[in-house]
């Protein structure tokens, strides 16, 4: 599974996708979307399960992701799913020129 790719439709519209690689036993998190309209609709979840599931067939054991420390709508999602702090990157998504 070097990328994969898995979208949520509804009404023959995207209304979200999410975005991972998988190498041997780890498999990270690239990019989660849902589009604003389908939002609170609990999209968000169900993508994040079917990378859960979709993993484990390969044998991943560690999946990973990374989050804006200000963003803590994303960061309740990723809790409700089990999903535990393990690092801080210190000014990660500061600006080059501060």
């Amino acid at each position: 599974h070097p990328d994969s790719v898995w979208l949520s439709q509804a009404d023959h519209q995207i209304t979200g996708f999410i975005v991972w690689q998988t190498v041997f036993y780890e498999s990270e998190l690239h990019l989660i979307a849902v589009a604003p309209e389908y939002r609170r609709q609990g999209i968000a979840s169900a993508l994040l399960q079917h990378w859960q599931n979709a993993v484990q067939q390969p044998g991943a054991t560690r999946l990973l992701l990374e989050v804006r420390a200000s963003n803590e709508t994303a960061q309740q999602l990723y809790r409700k799913h089990g999903v535990q702090t393990c690092g801080r990157r210190k000014n990660y998504y500061a600006l080059p020129d501060g």
